[in-house]
This record gives C-alpha cells, sequence and structure tokens, in this order.
C-alpha cells in the first residue's frame, strides 16, 4: 500500500473518506465501515454505504484491495467476487462504540477509536475513555490489543490489570468528533462539464411540474364528474325500473280482488235469490184468509194467585 503512516492511522481518520475505483475512477461512496476480526486483532475490510441519484447499493471491499490510502479518499481495485468477500469478512465486526468490560465484571469505559497499521491492518493500540465512577482521570486511555480477552457487537472484555494500568493518551474530557459534512447529490453533477446552453432552466421545469399539477387536476375532476353523471344515470333508470315494475304488480294485484270481488257479489246474490223465492212478494204480503187467534188478556192470569176472601166477579160475555 502506498503512503507513509509513522505512527498508525486512527480509524476515525479513515471514516467519510471517498472510495474510488481505480479502474474507472468512479466512486463507490463514503467509507462507513471498518470490518475488524476480533480474535487476531486485524482490519479486514471497509464498507461504503450506499446514496446518490441513482439509489446504488451497499460495496464491502477487503483490505487488500485497498490500493493507497490518501488524504481525501482511498483508491479500491475492485474485481474481486462478492461471494469471496462476504466468505473472509464472516468473522469480522463493524467494530464501533463498544463497552469496555473488565474480566472482573466491571464496566471501565468505552470504547472510542483504535489505531492500526495501514499496510498490515494490524491494530496496535485500542483508546477508550473510563467512565465516571472509575478510578481513572478523565482522559483518553490505550490498551494493548494483547490484553483484550474477547470481543462482541457491544461489549469488549479485557484484563483488570491491563485496564487499571493503562497509559493516558489525553488528558481531559474528548470533545466529540465534528460531524462530517453532507454531501449533497447535485454535488457529484459536473456541473462544470455542461455546456450553459444545455444547463437546465429550473423555471421550465417549476412550470412544468405546475401545468402537469393542473392538467392532472382537471383530468380528474373531470373523470369525477363522468362518474357521478354516470351514477345518476344510472340511479334514475333503476328507479324508473323500480316503479313500472311497482305499477305493474298493483294492477295485477288490483284486478284480482276486484276479479274475486266479482264472483263473491254473483254468489251472493244468487244465495239471497234462493232463500227468498218462497216467501210472498207484492200485493201477496198480506192474506185475510188465513185465521188469526184471538187471545182474552184476562186469561192469561191464573185464578190461583187471587185470595179467596175477596172473589173476583167475572164480566159476562156479551
Amino acid at each position: 500500500m502506498d503512503g507513509a503512516f509513522s505512527q498508525g492511522m486512527l480509524k476515525s481518520e479513515l471514516l467519510h473518506r471517498l472510495a474510488i475505483n481505480l479502474d474507472t475512477a468512479e466512486e463507490f461512496g463514503p467509507i462507513a465501515e471498518i470490518w475488524v476480526n476480533g480474535r487476531t486483532h486485524q482490519v479486514r475490510g471497509i464498507g461504503c454505504s450506499a446514496g446518490g441519484l441513482l439509489n446504488r447499493q451497499s460495496r464491502r471491499f477487503l483490505w487488500s484491495q485497498i490500493g493507497s490510502i490518501g488524504r481525501d479518499g482511498v483508491v479500491v481495485k475492485a474485481g474481486a467476487r462478492v461471494e469471496a468477500i462476504d466468505e473472509h469478512l464472516q468473522d469480522c465486526l463493524p467494530l464501533g462504540e463498544v463497552e469496555l468490560w473488565s474480566d472482573h465484571g466491571d464496566r471501565i469505559g468505552q470504547l472510542t477509536d483504535y489505531r492500526f497499521d495501514p499496510t498490515t491492518g494490524n491494530i496496535l493500540e485500542y483508546l477508550f475513555i473510563p467512565e465516571v465512577t472509575s478510578a481513572l482521570a478523565p482522559g483518553v486511555y490505550a490498551i494493548d490489543p494483547i490484553a483484550v480477552i474477547s470481543t462482541g457487537r457491544r461489549r469488549m472484555m479485557a484484563e483488570d490489570a491491563a485496564l487499571r494500568s493503562a497509559p493516558l493518551v489525553r488528558e481531559g474530557l474528548p470533545q466529540p468528533p465534528e460531524p462530517a459534512a453532507t454531501r449533497s447529490p447535485f454535488d457529484r453533477i459536473p456541473l462544470d462539464r455542461i455546456p450553459l446552453d444545455k444547463m437546465p432552466d429550473p423555471r421550465r421545469g417549476w412550470d412544468a411540474a405546475v401545468k402537469g399539477t393542473q392538467t392532472m387536476r382537471d383530468q380528474v375532476n373531470e373523470q369525477f364528474q363522468e362518474g357521478r353523471q354516470k351514477l345518476g344515470t344510472e340511479a334514475q333508470d333503476r328507479r324508473q325500473k323500480l316503479q313500472a315494475e311497482a305499477q305493474d304488480k298493483l294492477g295485477g294485484l288490483l284486478g284480482s280482488v276486484k276479479k274475486r270481488t266479482r264472483g263473491l257479489r254473483n254468489q251472493l246474490r244468487e244465495a239471497v235469490g234462493d232463500v227468498t223465492a218462497g216467501l210472498p212478494q207484492g200485493p201477496n204480503l198480506r192474506d185475510d184468509k188465513v185465521p188469526t187467534i184471538d187471545v182474552d188478556a184476562m186469561e192469561l192470569w191464573p185464578e190461583d194467585d187471587i185470595p179467596p176472601e175477596h172473589p173476583i166477579r167475572r164480566p159476562e160475555r156479551r
């Protein structure tokens, strides 16, 4: 690898640098991850974040594919198969800010950075800041990779004696790193290579967008009105059809009732005629030849009901 690094290189110095393809001079994106083997304490690869107008996928590269590291970017020799890269990095971790614990079960601090040799990828020392409740004074401390017992995604465990005797690298509370300047997708457009007469006019784009929005709105309104008229016509036709069916059913019902009423009326007329057939009619209603019974009103009273001391005098018949 080209470039001289007498004291090694910090992970924080490598992050966010731009990865450039050696064959095409195209960029893969800024470096977002550095993959470390926790057993051998060696940097094994890098990961570039996705982004851009083309929405490209993130890429990972082995440390052996890095040709050189410059001040602004990293030159990468592409061409390795994705399967081979994944196989080499399957035992590695994107080692970031993890908790630092002692083998006695005490949380000592937090791992913030590490220094490594860019030529070989070997980690020279891990840097951590102690907890507020720790016996160590505020500052940044270094620990040798030999004292590390195990490494995980969230925690690193080291020897208690090595942690308590860790050398102080920088006194005081470390300042948070400045956030990397975000690059706009438009920064990747080579505006200096585009002729001025072919530069897009933003006003035309805005006018076209407004016109397109108005056209779409008019189309939606027109479709809505057509659908509304169609629904109204269908509802009116259905209503007229239901009215016609109701009238037909009602007319048939009234005709049936009328027919049945006419038949009942004829039957009733015939029955009345049969009953009154033998009765006298007209001047024959009074016949003087029919004998009548003359009953004396006094004969209705029995004699036993009159007391004996008052005899009743019967009137003489004339």
